[in-house]
């Protein structure tokens, strides 16, 4: 079966949902994109060399669930993060994905 995805009914919510958690666990958010976002969360709250991309996560995991981990940091992030998606945006299964950094 083939699924369609529509516009989402509040896309702040997503926006509001990641920093909440981002500043909760002490994490600083980058986001790129405008109709399908990337949420890149780093260590730390500056920008300086000994900040690391610790998550990210897409707008579509309002759909799929997928949040990648690139640091054992972000495990708690991620848990918080995929009980969200499964609560406010019907997602079945929320699915961390450990992997490495991007290049």
């Amino acid at each position: 079966m083939v699924r369609i995805q529509g516009q989402s009914a509040d896309p702040d919510r997503l926006d509001l949902l990641v920093a909440a958690a981002c500043e909760r666990h002490g994490f600083r958010l980058d986001v790129d994109g405008w109709t399908r976002k990337t949420f890149d969360v780093y260590s730390g709250q500056a920008r300086n060399r000994d900040s690391r991309l610790v998550a990210r996560l897409e707008s579509i995991a309002t759909t799929n669930g997928e949040i990648r981990v690139y640091d054992d940091r972000a495990l708690a992030f991620a848990q918080e993060i995929g009980e969200a998606l499964e609560r406010e945006f019907g997602v079945k299964e929320a699915v961390i994905v450990r992997d490495q950094p991007p290049e």
